[in-house]
């Protein structure tokens, strides 16, 4: 019964037709002074030609409330089952429902845009629950040993643990919509010494050796980014690299290189080693290695408009490098 009055107010603009031409022809009527009995009779006949017309488009109209009652009850984001609208495909009705389409295309599109950072941020954190045990595990081994903690060792481990928490905080930046940049012409020195300052114990702890003369290059670009980047470089070359050998920092024009003595990256791993949780031979032969930091510093360049490239010959060490987009480039 509510449906049938539903329709019936959908269809007020027949009744409200109906009745105004029979109180049109009833006003000529009585204003000609003719009998009444033909305006009864074409007002009963006219009613049963409406009855009639409504009569018709009822059960169409019913599939149609039906069709959204089930929509309804069963929404589908991407293809919704709409009813063929009334009045053709150029209707009023039918450029509602390319809206609506469009706009469920829309939502489905962002729906599993937010699943795939969902699923992503899951990987990511689990991977990274995962290697933040490692040093967390070490310094609890040390504090419970029987004799005195070696001070190298646990400053090490909480090194590590810092650095963890670095890439972490990283990862959640380059993962926000917001635009977390400030390009300006940045002087590289500064931002490359305050980054081998934090690293300045890590060298000392290894007996590795620094090489680094300084730079005037000054790219546009911003300066917490390429200090996160060369930390994560730094970090890489420090883990890879045996006591006693050597890290290279250089920049030069629009370059940024960081290169070490370790063992080397092979040739097949090279393409990959950007690759998010992929860690090749050498980061297999490294337990603390999670393949997530040169995958960061991947993500990091991008969002800069940098490339970011690694040359290395298996047993003379590696050398990656952060090219700069040309001066102007990152405001056209």
């Amino acid at each position: 019964m509510k449906r049938f009055l539903a329709y019936l107010r959908a269809q007020r603009r027949v009744l409200i037709a109906w009745a105004l031409t029979a109180a049109v022809f009833g006003a000529v009527i009585a204003l000609y002074d003719l009998p009444l009995e033909p305006l009864g009779y074409a007002t009963v006949l006219s009613a049963a030609v409406a009855a009639a017309v409504l009569a018709a488009g009822w059960p169409a109209w019913s599939r149609r409330c039906r069709a959204v009652e089930e929509l309804i009850e069963t929404p589908s984001m991407r293809e919704p089952a709409l009813p063929e609208p009334e009045g053709g495909g150029d209707g009023l009705e039918a450029g509602y429902q390319t809206a609506l389409r469009g706009m469920s295309e829309l939502l489905a599109d962002r729906d599993a845009k937010a699943r795939e950072q969902q699923d992503d941020l899951l990987d990511y954190f689990t991977m990274w629950a995962h290697q933040v045990k490692t040093p967390l595990a070490a310094m609890r081994l040390l504090l419970q040993s029987d004799g005195q903690v070696p001070r190298a060792d646990l400053e090490r481990e909480l090194f590590q643990t810092g650095r963890y928490v670095d890439m972490v905080l990283g990862y959640l930046r380059l993962g926000s919509e917001s635009n977390d940049l400030l390009l300006a012409k940045t002087p590289l020195d500064p931002v490359i010494r305050q980054s081998l300052r934090r690293f300045a114990r890590m060298f000392i702890l290894k007996k590795l050796t620094l090489v680094y003369n300084g730079t005037d290059a000054a790219p546009v670009t911003d300066a917490k980014w390429v200090g996160f980047i060369l930390e994560q470089l730094l970090s890489n070359a420090i883990k890879y690299t045996p006591p006693g050998g050597t890290v290279t920092v250089s920049a030069d024009g629009r370059m940024l290189s960081v290169a070490d003595t370790g063992a080397g990256i092979r040739a097949e791993d090279l393409p990959r080693i950007f690759e998010k949780g992929y860690t090749g031979c050498t980061g297999h032969a490294e337990p603390a290695s999670s393949g997530l930091g040169l995958y960061l510093c991947a993500r990091a360049a991008k969002k800069l408009g940098c490339t970011i490239f690694a040359q290395s010959e298996p047993g003379q060490g590696a050398e990656v490098t952060l090219a700069f987009p040309p001066d102007g480039a990152l405001y056209e």
